[in-house]
């Protein structure tokens, strides 16, 4: 679930690629069209919350008899957090949600209230906030790796089952902090030398999904998730004048 970003390097587009490229069955439920302008999103049209709870409920019945997961994106309102997280009901299945709030050239995709995004937070087998994320969702600071281990049992502490705070925008070696009644991990990468490529929080969040359908726990999941992505980023390529996993 999550917007759809024309050029494909993000949102739902990109969920689609990775959960193909990790074999997996897809059935996107788009909740926004994103319009890019040469730096940044320059326009959103939110899908209507009620066509999104449709599509959810389709999507579920599809795979009720599947091993399945479900991966949560930008879901640009309020009204539409609500809607997914009434429509998750009683899904058994893992659900990972990352907290798409601002495109990372700029621009804002959510418009909203925390307590929206926290109550579908709540309802998430793993929540995956970047450091901007975990910071708005806690008005406060996060920026460093103190502060993202706190922002992390921070936002455990309010319900969430399990948080991955990404420390992709952290200086030096990205450490991402995987918090969960089970403790804490940190998962440190090297960091590889260029630009970013787009959407690596999307495919992300996606493929520790898949893993979680497959049955691995969550630390099992984030590990493997993290060192396909790892491979991914270092041989990205440039397309169109972007960086592309």
């Amino acid at each position: 679930m999550g917007g759809v970003d024309p050029g494909c390097g993000a949102g739902v587009g990109r969920d689609l690629i990775t959960a193909l490229h990790l074999l997996a069955r897809v059935i996107i439920v788009g909740t926004a069209w994103t319009e890019p302008g040469h730096a940044t999103v320059h326009g959103v049209e939110p899908r209507d919350p009620e066509r999104v709870r449709v599509s959810l409920a389709a999507a579920l019945t599809a795979v009720a008899t599947e091993p399945s997961a479900v991966k949560i994106g930008m879901v640009a309102t309020a009204a539409t957090a609500r809607a997914v997280a009434d429509t998750l009901g009683s899904y058994a299945g893992a659900v990972v949600y990352d907290p798409v709030l601002r495109a990372t050239s700029g621009g804002d995709l959510y418009e909203g209230d925390r307590e929206s995004v926290l109550a579908l937070a709540r309802r998430a087998s793993l929540l995956t906030p970047n450091l901007d994320e975990a910071g708005w969702l806690l008005e406060r600071t996060v920026s460093s790796a103190e502060e993202a281990r706190e922002a992390a049992q921070a936002l455990l502490a309010l319900g969430i089952p399990a948080v991955l705070v990404k420390g992709g925008h952290l200086e030096g070696d990205a450490g991402d902090v995987l918090c969960s009644a089970e403790g804490e991990r940190v998962f440190a990468s090297p960091r590889i030398p260029g630009p970013s490529p787009r959407g690596t929080g999307c495919a992300l969040a996606t493929a520790i999904a898949v893993g979680l359908a497959r049955g691995k726990r969550i630390e099992g999941a984030v590990a493997e998730a993290k060192a396909w992505l790892s491979e991914r980023i270092a041989g990205a390529s440039l397309v169109g004048g972007e960086m592309h996993l």
